[in-house]
């Protein structure tokens, strides 16, 4: 059996990946005006989620604070919502005092009224 080696990697032209992307988006019916930068938004966003600073969001996409401002950080900073609700704004973790309380009966009947059907 003979091995191939593996092909070296090439350059993308930009109109090779933005048509590429556009193939991708086009066949499931999803209409985006940004075919090169549509994961720009998101992986600023979802490394938001864990808890990295604008800084380093900023440093890793090579983005002004204008562009990650208005572009790609389109939601509430979360160590701000977290201390403005009283929730530590170091861990991942939080408690809410009524999740352990069990409603009445009659109450979730009322909301639920197939329960016990």
């Amino acid at each position: 059996m003979k091995i191939k080696p593996p092909r070296q990697a090439q350059e993308w032209s930009y109109s090779s990946h933005r048509e590429s992307i556009g193939k991708a988006l086009s066949s499931p019916g999803i209409k985006s005006n940004k075919k090169t930068h549509i994961n720009c938004g998101s992986s600023a966003r979802m490394a938001g989620t864990v808890c990295a600073n604008v800084d380093q969001i900023r440093r890793q996409g090579r983005w002004n604070n204008t562009t990650i401002n208005g572009a790609y950080l389109t939601s509430l900073p979360r160590k701000l919502v977290r201390s403005m609700t009283d929730f530590s704004t170091y861990g991942r973790f939080f408690y809410l005092e009524r999740a352990a309380l069990n409603p009445p009966t009659s109450l979730c009947k009322k909301l639920f009224p197939a329960i016990g059907e």
